[in-house]
């Protein structure tokens, strides 16, 4: 069984008031339209998958690493993208899975269950609809005596029609027959565009197997305005936090942190208030994330306490039992297990080893000008409040450095360095 996906992203995005694309926003630290192309790509039944672009359009996508691309030259309509496919792709898979991408599917079972129910019934022509309480601006399912008859734009419904609340995800299921009928679809007279709904109509008439499925998982919105983005990024962000709360992470208040798709948060992680937690960070079981922290890129130990007002950079890494305090920035950095670095305190492209005491005010001047150097500190050292450290250096184990230093020379071990200007008194 041969199934071919097709991901629709040809149209100009009007509506959408951005210089860049819709499709290339993010939601939740994760491409709108890479919600489809990954779920696709590991599908194990799926052979294939495309994206349809126009060509204004093709090098970003290549530039972005999209291969499989099939250009829609005109913008005719979702009708008309798919009769360019056949037109331009010789059908050889048995089945044709049209998504949109604009459009993302984030419960893996929702597609499962449309595509399982297609093949093992050989529908013909399979539309995946969802109930909706408010379902103005959706094309409505028109069903009767449990078959489905048609799909209506909105803007055609009666009255009647306008309250159903069965209405067109825009994902479909077509048979290599079916999707060759697509040719037979004529332009819409008002929109001047081919409707890959009139489908419907033609199957019927062909006497193929014409069905419909009904969502019953997270609801399937699509985007055409920047509210709508936001109302999406709400829904990824519900989805994420639930799952995560039902693994073992506790948030202080879920609805005043983000969490990248991506975040990998083990049980017994305390998240407090106006956490952002960006991509690609990893956090271990039984770390608290105090209020107003940042953390990008970067993997936290267990046990650990970051912040309030902490920034943990990318390319960081914080060990286990690592205390950092408000106002506290790691950039680059890798912090052995026991650090210390409780508050208003730089640590870039640096290495801190065990137990070590930052005190407040120290910062690592780690760039000169052209290019970032390394600082290294030992173990169980103890560097004094208001030191500003220049790299490149090395400060050996169990060193210590008086406060208000300016440290410019590699320190031994065992060794208290001091370098401060000598206090004079003067008479006023």
């Amino acid at each position: 069984m041969k199934i071919c996906a097709i991901i629709l992203s040809a149209g100009n995005s009007t509506r959408y008031i951005s210089v860049k694309q819709k499709v290339f926003h993010e939601l939740s630290g994760k491409k709108l339209i890479d919600f489809n192309v990954d779920l696709l790509n590991k599908h194990k039944d799926i052979s294939a998958s495309y994206i349809v672009t126009n060509k204004g359009l093709i090098n970003e996508f290549l530039h972005l690493g999209y291969n499989n691309l099939s250009i829609q030259n005109p913008i005719n309509g979702t009708g008309g993208a798919i009769k360019q496919f056949i037109s331009n792709n010789k059908p050889n898979a048995n089945y044709y899975l049209i998504c949109l991408g604009d459009t993302p599917i984030f419960n893996k079972k929702i597609l499962d269950n449309f595509i399982k129910k297609s093949t093992n019934q050989k529908i013909d022509i399979n539309v995946l609809g969802q109930n909706l309480s408010n379902p103005t601006g959706y094309g409505r399912l028109i069903i009767e005596g449990k078959i489905l008859k048609s799909i209506i734009e909105e803007k055609n419904c009666s009255l009647d029609q306008k309250n159903i609340s069965l209405v067109n995800t825009g994902i479909f299921m077509l048979s290599k027959k079916a999707i060759l009928l697509s040719n037979n679809i004529k332009k819409d007279r008002q929109k001047k565009e081919y409707l890959l709904t009139d489908l419907i109509k033609i199957g019927l008439e062909k006497d193929l197997k014409v069905s419909y499925s009904i969502n019953s998982y997270e609801k399937i919105m699509g985007v055409n305005t920047l509210e709508e983005m936001q109302i999406l990024q709400d829904q990824s962000q519900s989805i994420i936090k639930k799952s995560l709360m039902s693994k073992g992470v506790q948030f202080e208040s879920p609805l005043t942190t983000f969490i990248s798709h991506d975040a990998h948060i083990d049980r017994d992680v305390k998240i407090e208030s106006n956490v952002v937690i960006r991509s690609n960070v990893i956090i271990k079981s039984g770390s608290t994330i105090k209020s107003f922290s940042y953390l990008e890129d970067c993997k936290v130990g267990k046990d650990c306490n970051i912040g309030p007002f902490a920034r943990i950079r990318p390319g960081s890494s914080i060990e286990d039992n690592v205390k950092i305090g408000n106002f506290v920035e790691i950039k680059k950095s890798n912090l052995k297990k026991g650090v210390k670095v409780n508050h208003l305190s730089y640590i870039g492209d640096s290495s801190v080893g065990l137990n070590t005491n930052i005190g407040a005010g120290t910062i690592t001047c780690n760039y000169d000008g052209k290019k970032k150097n390394k600082c290294i500190i030992g173990n169980n050292c103890f560097i004094g409040s208001n030191t500003s450290i220049v790299a490149p250096i090395t400060i050996a184990n169990k060193a210590y450095v008086g406060a208000g230093s300016v440290i410019t020379k590699n320190i031994p071990s065992n060794t208290l360095a001091i370098a401060r200007v000598k206090q004079k008194h003067l008479k006023l």
